[in-house]
């Protein structure tokens, strides 16, 4: 299972060593571990069109998941008394603003956990977009052409529900404008319901999480999904990574839930001071771990690995 779900999530990064090519021949695709039956536990939303799947986690927050592509991302939309806060915009397939306005006629803040493709790719349709203000997000909001994410999007990356309007062949990544820049710490009031941003490089060298103490969540963006977990591109860092799970696992007294920005939705809290304890256990030297064919070491821990380049950069 875990050999699966590596290969499910081996584009999160921008620039990854998998591609379809590489995948071994095999009879098992990796939608075989779908549908989830997780997702079963909330209410499903009809939203009048079939590539999005659309949960009610509880009274004014929705998880808005793309099943039928490996990547498996998902965006939250979290409704407060006077605007909404939309989590990712995930990969730009589908039209995700189509479905928001179904959700909620409240003013939209869009705030991405990262600017990887699969977290900022429908942030054109949306005009209020905060971000950092570093290099790595601003280069991505540039927006990127057919050939930078050419092998994110082929057909055995699709299960099925692909829209019509839809083609693989000249997916591109549009640009978008940043309307705020974020500052580590600073409380983003939506009405009635304050979300704390929380700086967390590693996964990439913008990514952040977001606190719901109200709602007792965590917004997780990649920096926890119950799946292996990447630190090993160009620009991740595992010392930053180390050091951001440190600052999170602050956060276990306020929060009950973190919602990850992959494969599975509203994961236990306790997950922080395990994902705490292997960054500890990564950093001993003792470890075991598998080195695959790029170098990269896999330490594999209850529910979720870590894939770091060696040597560590600490």
């Amino acid at each position: 299972m875990l050999k699966k779900l590596a290969l499910l999530l081996c584009f999160i990064s921008l620039v990854s060593s998998c591609t379809p090519a590489s995948r071994a021949q095999s009879d098992t695709h990796w939608y075989d571990a779908l549908p989830r039956a997780s997702w079963s536990e909330y209410d499903l939303i009809d939203t009048k069109q079939n590539w999005f799947e659309v949960y009610q986690l509880n009274e004014n927050t929705y998880a808005i998941y793309e099943p039928y592509q490996w990547q498996e991302a998902i965006s939250y939309l979290l409704i407060g008394s006077e605007k909404a806060m939309l989590v990712d915009t995930l990969q730009g397939i589908g039209d995700l603003k189509s479905v928001v306005e179904q959700l909620t006629n409240l003013p939209v803040i869009v705030v991405n956990t990262h600017s990887h493709f699969d977290h900022v790719s429908g942030n054109y349709q949306f005009d209020n977009i905060y971000g950092m203000d570093s290099r790595f997000t601003l280069d991505n909001a540039k927006g990127h052409d057919h050939s930078v994410n050419a092998g994110n999007m082929t057909a055995d990356t699709f299960w099925k529900n692909v829209p019509e309007n839809f083609s693989a062949d000249t997916y591109e990544n549009k640009p978008y404008k940043i309307s705020k820049y974020l500052s580590d710490g600073e409380i983003i009031d939506i009405g009635d319901r304050p979300i704390e941003v929380v700086f967390t490089p590693g996964h990439s060298p913008d990514s952040l999480v977001l606190i719901d103490k109200n709602n007792r969540m965590m917004m997780t963006g990649d920096s926890f999904y119950p799946a292996p977990l990447y630190v090993y591109s160009a620009t991740s860092s595992f010392r930053d990574y180390a050091n951001s799970v440190q600052t999170m696992l602050k956060y276990r007294s306020d929060v009950d839930f973190l919602l990850p920005g992959h494969n599975e939705t509203m994961q236990p809290a306790s997950y922080l001071a395990k994902l705490h304890a292997a960054t500890l256990a990564v950093q001993d030297g003792r470890t075991p771990s598998t080195i695959g064919d790029s170098g990269n070491h896999t330490y594999q821990f209850e529910g979720f690995s870590l894939i770091v380049k060696k040597p560590l950069d600490y």
